[in-house]
Parts: structure tokens; sequence; C-alpha cells
């Protein structure tokens, strides 16, 4: 009777309804939905359609060549339909190259971020985080993670690792959720590498030849960090950034995998030799072994280099040492509840703060705005009623500065007089002036 309820329980309408369950970590409160929807309650972003206020932002840019950060940022807060992503990008690039990018609000980050994410535009969101010259957005904490639960849930683990490898480029290893959800999204990614690929080269299909005059050559240059386009360095990277803050068997379990993958072999043999002689216990889990010989085979396709061997031979010697026999998801998966645990009401009730006080920066930045618009009107008021007086004075005194005025219409002249001599003394200068004489003093025909 106990099974034909709980078979009742799954079926709606007279159809099967399978259960599914798909790992995520954070709570829908963690999100603060409600206290984010309600910022489109400020006077201050209803006072205009989204769609009126980027026409009025374009003929902003247009006219007067930029734009107040300010506006960028209602314009941001302001929308939702996902027809606006287009308009959303043209004006953070117009934004980013003017002097105004360096006033640009906190609040216009996490807009973007939550607008692109709440319209499912991954595409566009990978972009823009990955492209930080041409768009300056940067996620704060609360970005980091809802962005890699999200996508962890949906079970796309390369989105989840793009993510996770922006707070190692940011070198930024504060926060223990976005710790803990970056070395679990890596580890995930890695077990299915081909979803995310390095992206192509640009293809020059121009067949006119352009010739550009230098004055010296740069010599190339790799700053081995932002200029890392490969997915499995940036991923490696990623792993030994994190780890190396962990002190622990997980923790260098992700160095060990990470350093490996990034192809910093002799940053390996000194780890292991440290490990081999200061480490008590447990120094990595087992199971990143077989982890390894899957990375060589699937990613490195390292050839037998005496480098990469005599490595491997130090590898080999650690299987011999104490070790966690442990499920290694499942320590990841522990780690990132722990952090969790620990962070998740903290991150809720700093987040509900900071959404307040962005209302509160908004209306003193306007504020501020609107003083500093009134002061100059009433600047050139000032400079307008002292031009009038000065006119009006040199009017009411003339017969008493007659003289004084007429000197200087004569200095006026007698410059006048010199500069048409010099002219006249150029060659072909007289005939150059009858010319435009002519010109005019013509009169066209009537027709």
């Amino acid at each position: 009777m106990l099974k034909v309820f709980n078979f009742g329980r799954n079926m709606h309408c007279g159809f099967w309804k399978p259960m599914m369950y798909k790992r995520t970590f954070l709570s829908e409160a963690y999100r603060c939905e409600k206290a984010w929807n309600d910022r489109l309650q400020s006077p201050l972003l209803q006072k205009y359609p989204p769609e009126d206020l980027f026409i009025i932002l374009e003929n902003k840019f247009h006219c007067d060549k930029k734009v107040s950060a300010l506006d960028i940022d209602i314009f941001a807060n302001s929308i939702q339909k996902k027809q606006q992503v287009e308009e959303l990008l043209s004006l953070l690039q117009k934004l980013r190259k003017t002097a105004e990018a360096t006033n640009i609000l906190d609040s216009t980050h996490h807009a973007v971020i939550r607008y692109l994410l709440n319209n499912e535009c991954t595409n566009e969101l990978m972009n823009i985080l990955h492209d930080r010259l041409n768009f300056g957005i940067f996620p704060d904490y609360l970005c980091y993670n809802i962005l890699m639960d999200t996508y962890i849930k949906k079970e796309d683990y390369s989105s989840a690792a793009k993510i996770a490898v922006l707070p190692m480029l940011q070198e930024d290893s504060e926060h223990l959720i976005t710790n803990a959800l970056s070395i679990y999204s890596c580890h995930k990614y890695l077990e299915n590498p081909d979803t995310w690929q390095k992206p192509p080269e640009p293809v020059d299909d121009s067949k006119e030849e352009i010739k550009i005059r230098v004055d010296y050559l740069r010599n190339p240059f790799f700053d081995d960090h932002f200029d890392l386009t490969e997915p499995c360095d940036l991923v490696g990277k990623t792993l030994a950034f994190q780890g190396k803050f962990m002190n622990n068997e997980l923790g260098r379990t992700c160095q060990l995998r990470g350093l490996i993958l990034y192809k910093k072999y002799q940053d390996v043999s000194k780890l292991i030799k440290q490990w081999l002689n200061g480490v008590e216990g447990n120094i990595v889990y087992n199971e990143v072994f077989k982890l390894i010989e899957k990375d060589k085979k699937d990613i490195l396709k390292e050839q037998a280099t005496n480098e990469f061997e005599h490595l491997m031979s130090e590898v080999n010697v650690l299987k011999q040492k104490a070790l966690c026999m442990d499920s290694l998801n499942e320590a990841l998966e522990n780690n990132v509840k722990s952090a969790v645990n620990k962070q998740h009401d903290i991150d809720i009730n700093k987040q509900m703060q900071i959404y307040t006080e962005w209302e509160e920066k908004r209306q003193l930045v306007l504020n501020k705005q609107l003083e500093e618009i009134n002061r100059q009107i009433k600047l050139k008021e000032i400079n307008k009623m002292k031009e009038e007086m000065h006119v009006r004075e040199r009017f009411l005194t003339f017969f008493e500065n007659r003289e004084k005025i007429e000197l200087e219409i004569e200095k006026i002249k007698s410059a006048q007089r010199k500069e048409n001599r010099r002219i006249l003394r150029i060659r072909g200068a007289r005939k150059k002036l009858k010319m435009l004489e002519e010109q005019k003093e013509y009169i066209p025909p009537l027709i």
C-alpha cells in the first residue's frame, strides 16, 4: 500500500513525473532575490523607462563624448528584458573608453552580472567577465558564489570553471565559499575537459598589404598570468593557488594536480621534497594519482621528456608514503559544505546591508552631481552678468576714456597694416588676392 501511495505522489495528471536531484550547495535565501528586486521600487530607477533612458544616454555619448557612471548604473539596475543585452554591452564599452570608467559604482558590476545570469546569457556573461579591458566588470564574492553554484546545478562545469579562475587572476583568496567552490568547479570540469576549448586565434583575411612605419619593435612579452589562454593552464594555476592556502591533504592534492596541469614541474619537485621531509600523516589523496594519469592522457599529452619522466618518478615516491584513502569527491563536497555552514548567514546579512548602502550611495552621488550642475549654471550666469556690466561700463565711460580707446584702435589698425605689408611681400600674394577679389565680386548669370 505504501508503494502505491509513493507512486501516486509522483504522478501528475496521469503522467509519470520523474524525480531529479541536482547537486547544489547554496540555498535560495543566499541569492537575496527579494532584497535585490526591491531596488526597482526606488523612485530614481522608476523615473525613466529603460528604453527612453538608453536613447538619452546614446545622445549624450554622441554629443558630449561621455556620460556619467551614475547614469550607466541606473540603466543597468533598471533593465529586466533580455532584448536589452546589446544595449547594455554597448554602453559598458563606451563608458570604458572615457575617464568616467574610474567612477563606476559597485552596484553596476553586481547589476550587470545578475541581469545576464537571470536572462541565461551565458556566452555574453563569460565574454564580459574574461574581457576586463573592454568591459571592466568584476564580480563580488556573492556573484562568484551564485554563478558557480548555478552552473554546478546545471552541470555546466566548464562555465563554473571559467568563473573559478577569476579569483585566481585577481589573486583573491579571502572568501571561504568562493575558494571551496572554485576547487570543486575545477575538479568537476576536469572530468570532461573538452567542454572548454581555447579561443581561436584571430585570422586576418584582408588581402590588402598595409605597411606601417614604426619607431621600434616591441619584444614579445608573456606575463604567465593574465596572458594565459589555455584552459588547462588556467585551471591548473587555480587549483595550485587555492590549494596553497589550505595546509591539509586536500590542499596538497590540489597543488600537486594543479601544478602538473600548469606544467610547473620544477615547482612540483620542490613541493614533493618539502612534503616528504616536513609532513606528518597523510600527504595527499591516493585518488589523485589516477587523476594525474588521466590528465596526462587527455590534456597534457606530454612527450617522454627527461624532466617529465624524472617528475613522474618523484610522484611515484609519494605513493609509498602515508596517503588518504577516502573519496576525493566527498572531500571536495564536504569542504564546500563546511565553508557554507560557516559563511552562509554572514554573507546574507552583509549583502542585505550592502544593498541598502548602494541605494544611499546612488542618491548621494546624484545629489553631488546636481550640486555641481547648479554651481556651473550659476557660474555661467555670473560670468554673463560680469560681461554685461563691463560692456555697460564702457558705454557709460566712453567720453571719459575716449583718448585711450582711440589709442587702442590705432594700435589695432597699425598691427593690421603691418600684417598686410608682410603678406604682400610674399611671392604671388598680390595675384592670389586679386583672384579672391574677383571671385568675391562674381555674379552668377540668371537662368
